[in-house]
């Protein structure tokens, strides 16, 4: 676990630093560093680990900054856990899923609309001093709860109860959900996403993936793709958003993670989705990110290597489905889902997730028991809801709408 010392650290899905009080020391007339100024160069030094040089360098039509890196040689491999790691390509099968070298998600993303990255180099974002500053905002929290900052969260979970104590086994998720361009303010979220968990006392595991609206975590005014991970055993925590720290190993060449997002849904008029899968790959355990404009016609984006995770690389007890919020203003909290409560008579003004599935130790997607799906929502229900529409047709399968307007909901 020395690894997760010195990593960047976080608590569930928050991204944290330890709080610096500014200090200037004079010690036989000689000045020492203040806290800010040591801290200045540890966010310089991980800057300078985290970017690596690039063999092109493309900036986007949205003003992001894209370094081609060698597939070899990006930040991931500087995990002392992944020393001995082999690089996945892609997953040596995928189950239940329909391969496509025609994907059609350009007319949904803002990604590499008219360059590419070189043979043998994948896409990264490049990371910039803001990315790492918001981190200083939030100050260090307990496992068990957030008192620093106002957070929410809806989701929907499959609960298997019976006469004898019966515990499912996943390994993976995924879900099509809808996209919206939530006004979210710099020190807030809001995110619609698949949670992967297992928690075996006292230590967590977890995987988050799907659509985020953060300016201060990856800028600009588009809701983007994201990934998280996270290992905590009650006294060290490791993890990160992203490619914030040497964990997600990007392997394709076109669609990567914090691409933005350039369509959206319209209230009343349209609605766009996208379909999101985290799944264990057979044989290997490496746990995959997935992502099209629909299931039949998704690619691999890239991965989080099993050496990471402890009580995750096997399996996970829990797969959940829904929104999260958080807010670092003690003030109110932003938007879930489309800004509105969800209602189940018109799926263009309501945000859902339809095509509910989990994935089974095979790597197949199977259907939720409907009849085990139950609604968790402790929040303000004038705030933030989520209903369970159940099966509703062929084309949406298991569904739930959930979302809120936000503001003061303590």
């Amino acid at each position: 676990m020395e690894y997760l010392r010195k990593s960047s650290l976080f608590v569930f899905f928050v991204l944290f630093f330890p709080s610096l009080i500014s200090t200037t020391h004079i010690i036989d007339g000689k000045r020492n560093l203040s806290n800010e100024e040591v801290d200045d160069r540890e966010i310089e030094r991980q800057l300078r680990a985290l970017n690596k040089k690039p063999v092109k360098t493309i900036i986007t039509e949205v003003g992001d900054i894209i370094d081609c890196i060698d597939i070899y040689k990006q930040p991931a491999f500087d995990n002392p856990l992944l020393k001995d790691h082999k690089i996945q390509i892609s997953p040596r099968s995928t189950p239940g899923q329909k391969r496509s070298n025609n994907v059609s998600t350009s007319y949904i993303f803002h990604g590499l609309q008219k360059e590419r990255c070189p043979l043998g180099t994948v896409p990264i974002r490049r990371l910039t001093r803001e990315d790492l500053v918001f981190a200083k905002k939030v100050e260090p929290i307990h496992a068990n709860g957030f008192p620093n900052i106002l957070y929410h969260s809806v989701y929907a979970e499959e609960i298997i109860r019976g006469k004898f104590i019966h515990r499912r086994k996943y390994y993976g998720g995924s879900a099509s959900m809808s996209i919206h361009n939530l006004t979210v303010d710099p020190d807030q979220f809001s995110t619609s996403q698949i949670w992967i968990v297992n928690v075996t006392s006292p230590e967590i595991n977890g995987i988050q993936a799907g659509i985020m609206k953060n300016p201060s975590i990856v800028g600009g005014n588009l809701p983007r793709l994201f990934g998280f991970w996270i290992v905590a055993n009650g006294h060290e925590v490791g993890g990160c958003y992203n490619m914030a720290c040497q964990g997600f190993i990007q392997t394709n060449p076109r669609i990567f993670i914090d691409q933005p997002f350039v369509r959206s849904s319209v209230y009343g008029q349209i609605s766009y989705d996208i379909h999101i899968r985290v799944y264990r790959a057979p044989g290997t355990g490496h746990w995959w990110l997935r992502m099209g404009a629909a299931a039949e016609i998704s690619e691999d984006v890239g991965y989080w290597p099993n050496e990471i995770f402890t009580v995750l690389r096997n399996t996970a007890s829990a797969v959940r489905y829904g929104g999260y919020v958080g807010s670092m203003s003690q003030a109110s909290t932003p938007p879930m889902g489309n800004g509105f409560l969800p209602q189940l008579q018109d799926f263009d003004t309501t945000a859902y997730m339809r095509l509910m599935k989990y994935v089974n130790e095979a790597g197949d997607d199977v259907d939720l028991d409907p009849y085990s799906v139950q609604t968790i929502y402790g929040t303000v229900p004038q705030c933030y809801n989520i209903m369970f529409a159940g099966r509703i047709g062929e084309e949406w399968e298991n569904t739930i709408a959930y979302g809120g307007p936000g503001g003061f909901c303590n």
